[in-house]
């Protein structure tokens, strides 16, 4: 596709290329080379610093997003920063400013977190996460983003005829290639301080690469603003921005749905970003250019079909896992194709990826900065989509067949609502065989999706959308009935048993009713996961539920704990949830929790909302910030019982099962304490991981597993925890089948601080 064709007029001359210096010619691989070294650097460095980072806000998949805005806004800086010296100065001129800050990126190496951002702040977590970001990455960061840009605009000063948006599809191969390595040979087999160290040398590379790169061009040549054909306006720039926000604010809403609900871990918050950036190696490649034009009509109908899957409740588990990501790989797909597609001249490309970068930071900011303070759900998901149909290829629209097709959608949403009399009156007069007369049959109410009906709305609206599309291509009516199928579900859900719903930066704390008093229950949820359940009956609202049942493995140990020193138990609680623990207190023992968000406090401490813990244990000291680092400021040999049960969502922050966390936990257990890990997780399976912590300190392991009783709630739910003492002899009596003993295996392989290899939660070695 040319230049011409690309901006929708007549070709200008084009000025003589520049003669290839000697050095270019021999070293002309040094481009391609240079652009994948620093994008593998920069995209390598993204997991290894977050991971660093997350222990530190008590391992909050929020971390993540607030780290991969500060990486779209270092790249902004870092594309406004080779915009300005591309444009205005020669080369040599260059090569003196970018040696400059290549050696301030020098003052930041080692990777670690800088001394200068003070201890975590939980009450202000973005301000102080984006500020330990930017005291131990900027320099580097910054030097790091500005190279893509750079080195193209460097090729375009060449003239010849190598396409420099080529290399912009190597770059974001290297940091698709760094990516999806971190999780399968760098994580598993190397440790974050030598990670660290390879990473440092590494940068020293880049900047002999760099050097070379930018020496080898011509003193001599052009600046890209002599050489522009034209200048760019305001609508293209518009465009530019519109088309990049949509894919980066997918890219946090998705990141936030894995994260929230499996681990806040390198290996999960991986997946989006790499597809993200594969999909610019396509886009940008030889091959985007031949599928630009039909990807359109695949954006809706994948739009349509994760629709549906999220209004029916089916996109949970690997399967939506799947799910997600394959939509999310189109949807961004075909934007970052319309962005390829729209790309300029060679010589305003620095400009191209400024208005880009811009939308993507946008984009970022608006899903993981402005959302958790302007929404209380976890919406911006569906609006990042609806967006994404918002930015359709309006140009190629056909609107001839609107009003056909609004006409046809309300003739076949009206024949759906009233085709239940007619299958009724089928069911009744030729029932299924073996179903009672005047009833619905398994049979129909599977074919009319009786029981769910925003499915069949989802699936409905889907079917109009793709016949729109055939018949009429009419993106307008298309992009309108996707986004009706995609907020619908989540705007007209039924909110009557909702007492309380607060988002913060540790994610959306909701409480709701089902039933009314004395029968019905109070339910508690983070995210998407069950934490709590309390009894609305006045005589039962002391009675621990859920996991926490008096006949589960925790309630069991709790309860002969607090018998056992009815007046002087020391004990403590690791994630406060609703506060049900803190109902087997008694008068007169010590009870401290720690709890790193503000919202779960206030709902545990409120009668109007929850009230465990002011009816329960008043007395109780609440420690607020992440417990492992208030944990050091406990006294050692203090605590009887711990519960260690640090959730967000179905997430168990990693940084509390490590082997430096079992051992500082420990330390502050008296000599026949015990200390209860809770690992009930849908996706992970983490029993033997905590245990080899535990053995490898010397310490015994126990291994709990039963539901609750039938009079509890949620007792289909299995409760899961491993539970650890100083010596073997403490955890004798304890009989099967609720208990089995864990024996310490040959070659014990606990995660550490320095290495965790999430790998082995999903495939666990025997």
């Amino acid at each position: 596709m040319t230049d011409a064709v690309l901006n929708d007029q007549d070709p200008a001359p084009t000025p003589a290329p520049v003669a290839p210096s000697p050095l270019m010619k021999s070293v002309g691989w040094l481009y391609p080379a240079t652009t994948f070294l620093s994008a593998a650097l920069l995209f390598t460095l993204q997991p290894l610093f977050a991971k660093m980072l997350t222990p530190m806000m008590g391992g909050t998949p929020a971390v993540w997003n607030t780290a991969l805005v500060f990486y779209q806004g270092a790249l902004l800086i870092g594309y406004l920063y080779a915009h300005l010296i591309a444009t205005h100065l020669r080369p040599r001129q260059q090569l003196i400013v970018h040696a400059s800050v290549l050696v301030v990126g020098l003052l930041f190496l080692p990777i670690q977190i800088s001394g200068l951002v003070g201890p975590p702040d939980v009450e202000s977590p973005i301000g102080w996460t984006l500020g330990a970001l930017l005291l131990s990455l900027g320099g580097p960061i910054i030097a790091i983003s500005a190279t893509a840009p750079l080195i193209q605009a460097w090729r375009a000063r060449l003239g010849d005829a190598v396409d420099p948006y080529r290399l912009y599809a190597a770059s974001n191969l290297g940091s698709f290639a760094a990516l999806a390595a971190f999780p399968f040979l760098i994580e598993p087999m190397i440790g974050a301080k030598l990670q660290s160290v390879i990473w440092a040398i590494g940068y020293l590379i880049l900047m002999i690469a760099l050097i070379v790169s930018l020496y080898a061009v011509p003193a001599d040549s052009q600046a890209p603003k002599e050489t522009a054909l034209r200048k760019t306006t305001w609508l293209e720039r518009l465009t530019w921005v519109a088309f990049a926000a949509p894919p980066s604010a997918l890219l946090v809403a998705v990141t936030t749905h894995l994260t929230t609900d499996v681990a806040s871990v390198p290996l999960l918050w991986i997946p989006p970003l790499a597809l993200f950036l594969l999909t610019f190696v396509i886009a940008f490649s030889a091959l985007g250019d031949k599928i630009a034009e039909g990807a359109g009509p695949l954006k809706f109908m994948v739009v349509f079909l994760l629709a549906a899957a999220m209004a029916s409740n089916t996109d949970g588990g690997l399967n939506g896992l799947l799910i997600h990501l394959a939509a999310f790989f189109i949807v961004v797909l075909c934007c970052h194709l319309e962005l390829a597609v729209r790309r300029p001249e060679p010589a305003r490309l620095t400009e191209f990826y400024l208005w880009m970068s811009l939308g993507g930071v946008l984009g970022g900011a608006a899903t993981a900065l402005l959302a958790p303070i302007l929404l209380n759900t976890t919406i911006e998901y569906h609006l990042a989509l609806v967006a994404a149909l918002a930015v359709a290829p309006w140009h190629r629209a056909d609107l001839k067949w609107a009003l056909p097709a609004v006409a046809i959608a309300l003739g076949v949403a009206a024949l759906y609502q009233n085709s239940f009399d007619a299958f009724l009156w089928l069911d009744e007069n030729f029932p299924i065989k073996g179903e009672a007369e005047g009833t619905f049959s398994p049979f129909w109410r599977d074919l009319l999706l009786i029981d769910r009906p925003e499915f069949a709305g989802a699936i409905l609206c889907s079917i109009l959308a793709l016949a729109a599309l055939m018949a009429a291509r009419s993106a307008p009516i298309v992009a309108a009935i996707g986004g009706i199928a995609l907020l619908l579900p989540v705007l007209t859900e039924d909110g009557d048993g909702v007492q309380f719903r607060e988002r913060s930066f540790f994610g959306v704390l909701e409480i709701e009713d089902s039933g009314e008093a004395p029968t019905g229950w109070r339910y508690l949820s983070h995210g998407t996961t069950l934490h709590g359940v309390m009894s609305l009956d006045p005589n039962r609202n002391r009675e621990p539920m859920s996991y926490y049942y008096r006949e589960t493995p925790i309630g069991t140990l709790f309860e002969e704990a607090t018998n056992a020193k009815p007046t002087d138990l020391h004990a403590g609680v690791i994630g406060l949830g609703m506060g049900s623990t803190t109902c087997y207190a008694k008068p007169g023992q010590k009870w401290k929790v720690f709890e790193i968000d503000q919202d779960v406090v206030r709902a545990a401490t409120d009668p109007n909302l929850v009230g465990f813990l002011n009816r329960c244990a008043p007395d109780a000291e609440i420690i607020l910030g992440d417990a492992r680092l208030q944990m050091q400021n406990q006294p050692d040999n203090w605590f009887d019982i711990l519960l260690v049960d640090a959730f967000s969502s179905d997430a168990i922050p990693t940084h509390m099962i490590t082997q430096e966390a079992i051992g500082s936990f420990m330390k502050k257990m008296a000599p026949d304490g015990i200390m209860i890990v809770h690992i009930s997780n849908r996706y992970l399976d983490l029993g033997t991981i905590v245990a080899d912590a535990a053995h490898k300190l010397g310490y015994a392991a126990m291994e709990g597993n039963r539901d609750g009783a039938a009079d509890n709630p949620n007792a289909d739910t299995s409760v899961r925890v491993v539970v650890i003492a100083k010596t073997p002899e403490r955890l004798q009596g304890y009989a099967l089948p609720m208990w089995q003993l864990m024996m310490p295996r040959k070659e014990p392989k606990p995660w550490t601080d320095d290495h965790t290899d999430i790998l082995r939660a999903i495939m666990p070695d025997e």
